[in-house]
C-alpha cells in the first residue's frame, strides 16, 4: 500500500495536530507558491502600467434664511429635515451639472474637443464608430465630475483625470458656472412668470378699452337723454341708498340741532346775528361760494359712488374750501364788529358758516335722491335697457379688478425677481475653491498592494485545502485501518518510476495549472471589477 513518506505512523493521532497542517502545505507548496506570486506579481503590475488619476474638486454651501414676508416667493420649499433640504439640494445640482445643455456650453466655450483631452486611441475609437468628438467629450464629462454631499447644507463638485491641469481647470469652470446657471434659473421662474402676466395685462387692457367703447356708444344711444350724468347704476345702487340717507340726516341734525344751538351762542355775544347772516348771505360773493361748495360737494360724491381715483383728491380739496370759507366769513365779522372779542367774532363766524352749510347738505342730499329716484324711474320706465346697460357697467367693472389683481401679481413677480437677484432667503456660495492636484488619487499603492497580498494568500491557501479535499488517496496506516476496518500486516515504499507514473503526473501537473489559471483569471476580472468600487 501506498503510503506519503512525510508520514509518520508512530505520530499519527486523533484532532489537530499543527505538524499534519504543516506537512500539508509543505507537500503541495507549489500550490501555494505559484499562485501567491503571480498575484504579487499581478498587484505589482498594475501598479506600475495604471494611469495615474488626479482629483480636484471644490465646495459649495446652501445658505437658507426664513422670511415672514408673505410677498416674496421662496427659492425652495422649507423643510422640517436638513436631510430632506440636502437631497432635495443634490437632485438640484445632478439636474443643473449632468444636464446636456450644461455639458455641451462647458465643452463649447471652454473648446474642449480641439484639447487634448481625448487620448490617441479615443480619438481612433470616436472616428471609427463615427462619433462627434464635442458628444463623446460630453458623455466623457458625465463620468469625470463627481458630486458628493460632505456635510448638512455642504456638497463638494470635483473632476477626475489624468492630467492634473485638466482637472483643475475643468473642476474650476464647473464649480463657477453651477453657481451662475442656479441663480439664473431661480430668476427665469420669476421672469417667465413676469413676461405671461405682462402679456396678460395687455389683453386685460384691451377687453376694458373694448368694455368702455361699448357703454360709452350704448350710452350715447337713446339712453343717454335718461340717464345722461347720473353716477348711479345697478352695482352702486345700494351705496346711493346710504348716501342719500346719510346726506338727509346731515341736512335734518343741521337744521333742527347745529344751527339753535350756533344761534343761541352768537345771539349771547351779538344780537343783531340774523340780521348780519342774512345780509351775509345775500352778498354776491357768499353766494357764489355757496354755488361752488355745492358743486364740489356733489362731484365728490359722485366720485364715491363711482369708485374714481380722484375721490380721495376730491375729498381733501372740498376740506380746503371749508377751511377757505371760514377764513372769509372771520374776516367778514372782524370787519363789521371790529371791538367784538375774538372768542365772540368765532361764535358769530360759525353760526353764519352753518348757516351757508345747510344750503350746501340741503343741495347735495337732493342731488343724490335725485340720482337715486331718476334711476329708479328708468329702471321702471325701461326694464329691457337698463339691464343691458347694467350688464355692460359689469362688465367694465370685471375688466377693472382683472386688470388691477394682475396689476398687483406684475409688482410681487418684480420684487420676487429683485430678491432672487439679491438671494434673499436661499441662495448658493462657493465654500472652498478647486486648488490644482499635485499628487493622484489613483492608483493607491498601499490599497492595491494590501488587496493584491491579501487576494494572493486567500488564494494559495484556497487552492491547497481544494486539493487537500479532492484527494482521496490514504494518508497513514492509521487512516487504513479506520476507514477500512482491517489491520495492516505490512507496508512498501511509494513507487515513483515508470512511464505510467509519469503520465498520471504529467496529466495531475496539466489539470492543477489549467485550475491555477482559470483561478487567477477570475481573480483579475474581480480585482479589475472591486478596486474602482473602493476608489
Amino acid at each position: 500500500m501506498a503510503t506519503d513518506p512525510y508520514l509518520d505512523d508512530e505520530q499519527q493521532g486523533g484532532g489537530f495536530n499543527p505538524a499534519d497542517l504543516l506537512r500539508t502545505f509543505v507537500r503541495r507548496k507549489w500550490l501555494f507558491i505559484v499562485p501567491f506570486g503571480l498575484c504579487l506579481g499581478m498587484a505589482f503590475v498594475a501598479i506600475r502600467t495604471m494611469e495615474p488619476v488626479y482629483y480636484a474638486g471644490g465646495q459649495i454651501k446652501v445658505l437658507t434664511e426664513q422670511t415672514t414676508s408673505r410677498t416674496l416667493s421662496e427659492g425652495m420649499p422649507r423643510y422640517t429635515r436638513s436631510k430632506e433640504a440636502d437631497a432635495e439640494t443634490m437632485v438640484l445640482i445632478r439636474s443643473i451639472i449632468t444636464s446636456p445643455r450644461f455639458l455641451e456650453r462647458l465643452v463649447r466655450d471652454l473648446d474642449l474637443a480641439s484639447s487634448d483631452l481625448l487620448t490617441d486611441q479615443d480619438r481612433l475609437d470616436i472616428q471609427a464608430a463615427g462619433r462627434d468628438p464635442a458628444e463623446a467629450l460630453v458623455s466623457s464629462l458625465n463620468r469625470w465630475i463627481r458630486i458628493d454631499n460632505d456635510d448638512t447644507h455642504i456638497f463638494r463638485i470635483g473632476v477626475r483625470h489624468s492630467d492634473p491641469d485638466h482637472a483643475y481647470k475643468i473642476a474650476q469652470e464647473v464649480l463657477t458656472r453651477f453657481v451662475q446657471e442656479e441663480q439664473a434659473s431661480r430668476q427665469s421662474r420669476s421672469t417667465t412668470t413676469r413676461d405671461f402676466l405682462t402679456e396678460q395685462r395687455e389683453n386685460y387692457e384691451n377687453n376694458l378699452a373694448e368694455a368702455q367703447r361699448r357703454l360709452t356708444n350704448y350710452q350715447r344711444s337713446m339712453l343717454t337723454n335718461s340717464l345722461a350724468g347720473n353716477p348711479v347704476n345697478e352695482q352702486n345702487l345700494a351705496q346711493a341708498e346710504i348716501a342719500r340717507t346719510r346726506l338727509e340726516r346731515q341736512a335734518r341734525d343741521n337744521r333742527q340741532q347745529t344751527l339753535p344751538q350756533r344761534l343761541s351762542e352768537s345771539r349771547a355775544v351779538l344780537p343783531a346775528s340774523d340780521q348780519l347772516a342774512a345780509q351775509v348771505r345775500a352778498e354776491p360773493e357768499f353766494a357764489g361760494f355757496v354755488r361752488e361748495m355745492i358743486t364740489l360737494e356733489i362731484a365728490a360724491e359722485e366720485a364715491q359712488l363711482t369708485g374714481a381715483r380722484t375721490a380721495v383728491e376730491q375729498q381733501n380739496f372740498v376740506g380746503t374750501k371749508r377751511l377757505e370759507l371760514d377764513t372769509k366769513l372771520r374776516a367778514r365779522v372782524r370787519a363789521e364788529y371790529p371791538s367784538l372779542a375774538a372768542a365772540g367774532q368765532g361764535q358769530v363766524s360759525q353760526y353764519i358758516f352753518w348757516l351757508l352749510y345747510a344750503d350746501v347738505h340741503d343741495a347735495v342730499a337732493r342731488a343724490v335722491a335725485g340720482y337715486v329716484q331718476d334711476y329708479r324711474n328708468f329702471m321702471t320706465r325701461q326694464p329691457e335697457q337698463a339691464a343691458t346697460l347694467a350688464g355692460l357697467q359689469r362688465d367694465v367693472e370685471a375688466a377693472q379688478e382683472l386688470l388691477r389683481t394682475i396689476g398687483q401679481d406684475i409688482n410681487r413677480e418684480n420684487i420676487s425677481l429683485a430678491a432672487s437677484m439679491s438671494e434673499i432667503g436661499y441662495r448658493i456660495e462657493v465654500y472652498r475653491t478647486p486648488r490644482r492636484p499635485n499628487t493622484p488619487i489613483e492608483p493607491d499603492k498601499n490599497k492595491l498592494s494590501l488587496m493584491g497580498f491579501a487576494l494572493a494568500l486567500a488564494l494559495g491557501i484556497g487552492l491547497v485545502i481544494v486539493a487537500e479535499m479532492m484527494d482521496r488517496s490514504f494518508k497513514s496506516v492509521r487512516q487504513i485501518e479506520r476507514t477500512l476496518g482491517l489491520k495492516v500486516i505490512g507496508t512498501l515504499p511509494v513507487v515513483t518510476e515508470g512511464a505510467p507514473f509519469e503520465t498520471i503526473r504529467r496529466r495531475r501537473v496539466l489539470l492543477w495549472i489549467l485550475i491555477v489559471v482559470s483561478i487567477l483569471a477570475l481573480a483579475a476580472v474581480g480585482f479589475l471589477w472591486l478596486y474602482p468600487k473602493l476608489a
